[in-house]
């Protein structure tokens, strides 16, 4: 007798698709491919919380993991607004920064669908959502995709078609049993005041049917909710912690307990600050030689903290660069957060080089610029920024491996590597259907390729 007689064995891994700008390394594991590569499963789990006060880019976060998905893994996104303030102007001006999306109608084109809480009511939403969720498990056969993971048996791992959704904010989400009652009592009336339970009730059952629909149809869900301050009436009640890292009176706002587990991830968002140079009041890091206005707000450093992480550290604090115009801006984050680190960058405090690109010279004022116009710059800031993530995060897969950046720069070139080839692959794993002709390399395979552990099939 076999337990497997009477049990089903669950997949070897379930995908996490790689977003970049520090998301990867906290979130993922690397496993081994078909041909000996290194590849991170980690970044954008199936459920994904994001929290936050007002104003502290929670929404902008979670447009970026969308677009960025959409972008890379060629996936198609409903945006539900509970708030009714999403517009596409503001997702395509987002979308500018990604070059396959850039300049698209994306509604148009049925890749992107915004939807509202004044076409449809939360529940509504919902059911629609488990629709879609159980007719693509019926069909998985014709909606597989094959990634690059392989199981015990040396096989692709296959998986369906990814949707994407945004749920922008479950505070805000209203079923129609809650708007009944308002509509059948004035404000104010003691009638009116189960609202909150309905609320919480409703919110309560979704929420318990989430893992099974996302994962279950490889559904990537995202929702946002407002963080506010608890209000103790009896000053000497104790105060019970549900987050370790949830500091203070911080409470989450009409959103039920249940968010706080069964989320894959759930990024708080705990502070923001305008980033202004000290001596000219204008951006630290303008865009241009004209970006150069006196108290101009639109950069701002935004502190995350993952305070539910199922695959990877809670409570590890890392900073994010934003533009209020533009978006979460990648290759800047992962350039600050190495010079924040002293790690991988050479020169000195007014004119450096990633010691992984020597040939480009930055200064504070050109870095911004120089990163969105040259692609091995970005490249050399992701992959530096990862290995100072694992440096940090003490990455087990890496022991024995790691080296800084110059060193690796020195092996590589040592063993006739072409640094110019390595920094114009891609870092991502993507599927076999979408046939991405950029060659992959993971950054753990720089590590084993500078000690001789692997050589890719690509290089020369």
């Amino acid at each position: 007798m076999e337990l497997d007689d009477f049990f089903e064995q669950a997949p070897r891994l379930r995908p996490f698709f790689n977003l970049g700008c520090l998301f990867d390394i906290p979130t993922g594991r690397y496993f081994e491919g078909k041909n000996g590569e290194m590849i991170l499963n980690g970044g954008l789990a199936h459920f994904t919380g994001i929290a936050g006060r007002g104003n502290m880019g929670k929404s902008l976060i979670a447009h970026f993991m969308i677009l960025r998905i959409m972008s890379r893994y060629l996936a198609r996104a409903n945006f539900y607004d509970t708030e009714t303030s999403m517009t596409l102007a503001r997702l395509y001006q987002l979308a500018m920064q990604f070059a396959n999306l850039a300049e698209r109608d994306l509604a148009e084109e049925k890749q992107l669908i915004l939807t509202d809480s004044v076409q449809m009511s939360g529940n509504k939403w919902f059911d629609k959502f488990r629709d879609l969720s159980n007719m693509k498990r019926k069909e998985a056969k014709s909606l597989k995709r094959t990634t690059p993971f392989i199981d015990n048996k040396g096989d692709f791992i296959t998986t369906i078609l990814p949707h994407l959704f945004e749920v922008d904010s479950l505070s805000m989400f209203i079923t129609d049993s809650v708007e009944g009652i308002y509509e059948k009592n004035e404000i104010g009336d003691a009638a009116a005041n189960t609202d909150a339970l309905r609320s919480a009730a409703a919110k309560t059952q979704m929420l318990m049917q989430l893992p099974n629909l996302t994962a279950g149809a490889n559904n990537l869900l995202i929702a946002t909710a407002h963080v506010g301050d608890k209000h103790q009436l009896d000053p000497y009640a104790p105060d019970p912690k549900k987050l370790a890292f949830l500091k203070g009176k911080n409470v989450f706002k009409n959103v039920p307990e249940k968010f706080t587990f069964l989320t894959n991830n759930l990024w708080y968002c705990n502070s923001v600050s305008v980033l202004q140079n000290q001596s000219t009041k204008a951006p630290e890091f303008p865009a241009d030689a004209d970006d150069n206005l006196k108290g101009d707000t639109d950069l701002n450093l935004l502190l995350l903290q993952n305070l539910r992480a199922k695959a990877g550290p809670t409570g590890m604090p890392f900073e994010v660069i934003y533009s209020q115009r533009e978006g979460l801006l990648v290759g800047l984050s992962e350039f600050n957060y190495c010079k924040f680190f002293k790690y991988g960058i050479g020169g000195h405090d007014r004119a450096y080089f990633m010691d992984l690109y020597p040939d480009v010279s930055m200064q504070r004022t050109t870095v911004r610029g120089k990163i969105k116009e040259d692609p091995k710059l970005q490249r050399a800031m992701e992959i530096s920024s990862e290995l100072c993530q694992m440096e940090n995060l003490g990455f087990i897969q890496a022991r024995g491996l790691m080296m800084e950046p110059a060193e690796l720069h020195a092996k590589l070139k040592e063993k006739g590597y072409n640094m110019d080839q390595i920094l114009s692959t891609r870092g991502w794993w993507d599927f076999e259907e979408n046939k991405n002709p950029q060659d992959f390399c993971s950054t753990l395979d720089l590590l084993r390729m500078a000690k001789g552990e692997y050589k890719p099939k690509w290089a020369v």
